[in-house]
């Protein structure tokens, strides 16, 4: 005989999971308009750096009596931590490094190709294949992207043009989907606060020497109220909370079922765009979207 409360418990997470996991994409589509804004006045490394010193700085004050207690098992599993620190710090930082050299579009389509390459990272580090239904969701929600990018006139792929911009975006999906699988599979990692402020920390060393770098090249820049407060943004939002959301939803999804989530990025983008840019809707982005959606549900929905 179940227990009610087991049962009620076994219902409730995966429907919590995928609100957080909605909830990251809706923060998450907000950094490249931000970056956008800022890439006349801050260096690209700039802006990656400040995310992680001030998410390391923001998240001390709650973590720090708790540090001692995970020190051992640290310790113990310090390769596969920094590891899987170095792949969010990656997948991050390259993200904004990328939208100051490519357009949007060009972002956004690279960005939409991490599902399909979290399944096969997925395939090649643990074996684990896709079912059908998550591979037709894969499938459905790749095709709306497209509908959307493309605006469903094929020639505007064929016109676009790799440049720097779009490799270093490739190169952040490729990070962001290692982390994906691995945090998923690690048999030990910590507790999410201690996590995020783990890999803020490992963020602020890895780009502190790039930082020096980048300001003895092309020099500093002018901490103007609205840099500082852009900066403080991402490290609470992006960085901090919706880290933490996904994290939530992975562990309790999966790599592959969450990893579908983020075709969800353009469409909350499109909306943005509609607000602040004062851009129109058109029945593709409808079409597109429906796509998304459905593709969402064969590849979260549980099976019998």
């Amino acid at each position: 005989m179940t227990t009610p409360g087991l049962e009620e418990k076994k219902s409730i997470a995966p429907l919590l999971a995928v609100g957080l996991a909605v909830t990251s994409m809706i923060i998450w589509s907000t950094p490249p308009v931000i970056a956008r804004a800022m890439s006349a006045g801050v260096p690209p490394v700039a802006l990656a750096f400040s995310r992680w010193i001030l998410a390391s700085l923001i998240l001390l004050p709650f973590v720090w009596k708790k540090l001692p207690a995970e020190w051992p098992h640290w310790k113990l599993h310090w390769k596969p931590l920094l590891l899987l620190s170095s792949f969010m710090i990656a997948g991050s930082s390259l993200s904004v490094v990328a939208v100051y050299f490519t357009t949007a579009t060009n972002a956004v389509l690279v960005n939409a190709s991490q599902p399909a390459i979290t399944a096969f990272i997925t395939f090649l580090v643990v074996g684990e294949r896709l079912r059908m239904r998550q591979g037709i969701g894969v499938a459905c929600a790749f095709f709306g992207i497209m509908v959307m990018i493309c605006r469903a006139d094929w020639a505007v792929i064929r016109s676009l043009d790799i440049n720097i911009g779009d490799l270093i975006m490739l190169s952040a999906v490729v990070g962001w989907s290692f982390y994906a699988v691995f945090v998923h599979r690690r048999k030990y990692t910590p507790r999410p606060e201690i996590l995020l402020f783990l890999i803020s920390i490992v963020g602020t060393v890895i780009l502190l020497p790039m930082y020096l770098v980048e300001a003895s090249i092309v020099g500093g820049f002018e901490l103007q109220p609205s840099y500082a407060a852009a900066m403080i943004y991402l490290a609470v939002f992006p960085t901090l909370l919706a880290t933490h959301f996904w994290n939530q939803a992975i562990h309790s999804l999966g790599a592959n079922q969450a990893a579908i989530f983020i075709n969800l990025i353009p469409i909350f983008g499109a909306v943005l765009a509609m607000v602040f840019l004062g851009e129109r809707l058109f029945s593709y982005h409808l079409i597109g979207a429906a796509f998304v959606f459905v593709g969402i549900f064969f590849a979260v929905r549980r099976g019998a």
